[in-house]
This record gives C-alpha cells, sequence and structure tokens, in this order.
C-alpha cells in the first residue's frame, strides 16, 4: 500500500514538473514573439493578456497548424514534391494560418489590439524557424 501511495507521488511530482516545464517554454516563447510584435504595433495591457492572447491564438491555430504540417509531408511521401518544395509549400501556407489564427484571437480580445504588419511578422517569423520534412525523413 505504502509503495503504490509513493509511486502516485512520484507520478504526481512528475507531472507537476513536466507542466510547469512547458508552461515556463510557453511563457518565454510568449514573452518573446510579443515583444517582438511590439514593435510592430502590437498593444497589450497586461503580461497575463498577453499570454492568455498567445494560449488562444495557439489553441484556435492548432487544426490549421496540423493541416499545414501534415500536407507537405504526405506530398513528400507520395513523391508529389521533394523535400525543398515541401517545405516551401509549408511557409506561406503556415504564415497565413497564423495570421488567421492570432487575427480571430486579437477580435476576441478587447485588451489586446494587434496590426497586420505585427501578425505578418509573427507568422512569417514561425513558419521560417520550423521545417516540416526534416533531412532524415
Amino acid at each position: 500500500m505504502k509503495e503504490k501511495l509513493i509511486k502516485w507521488l512520484a507520478g504526481l511530482l512528475g507531472s507537476g514538473i513536466m507542466i510547469l516545464l512547458l508552461f515556463g517554454t510557453f511563457a518565454v516563447v510568449a514573452l518573446v514573439g510579443g515583444n517582438v510584435m511590439r514593435l510592430f504595433g502590437f498593444r497589450y495591457d497586461s503580461v497575463g493578456q498577453l499570454l492568455l492572447y498567445f494560449l488562444l491564438g495557439e489553441l484556435i491555430g492548432l487544426p490549421l497548424d496540423l493541416i499545414s504540417t501534415a500536407l507537405p509531408k504526405v506530398l513528400y511521401r507520395m513523391g508529389k514534391v521533394d523535400r525543398r518544395q515541401g517545405n516551401l509549400l509549408y511557409i506561406p501556407m503556415d504564415t497565413l494560418f497564423t495570421i488567421a489564427a492570432f487575427w480571430v484571437a486579437d477580435g476576441l480580445m478587447a485588451s489586446v489590439s494587434t496590426t497586420g504588419l505585427s501578425l505578418c511578422i509573427l507568422g512569417f517569423g514561425t513558419a521560417l524557424i520550423t521545417q516540416p520534412i526534416k533531412k532524415d525523413d
């Protein structure tokens, strides 16, 4: 009985640490992204609103992100495009999907105000730093 309790507490502690690491990473990405966007006209009332904005934008954009990541991979594996073409197809799709998701999130939050330029910078920047088709695929 005591061993089960220790295992359960260890699992709970490990899960808590993983959630804290995940949230910490998300917070750093949101703060960096928000400050870069701020250079291009993005405004927010508080850091909490900034984190909520990025969380909402990511939740809205998750289905679109899955599509923009999966489509180039499928075309690559079917032999319709090579790796470079698949990654080049991904960039405009992911940029537009990110812009759309964060534009909707902006419309849902009155405490956040963004510009088209800041959304374009965010979308294009995130699309450039990710590649759906790695060299080893």
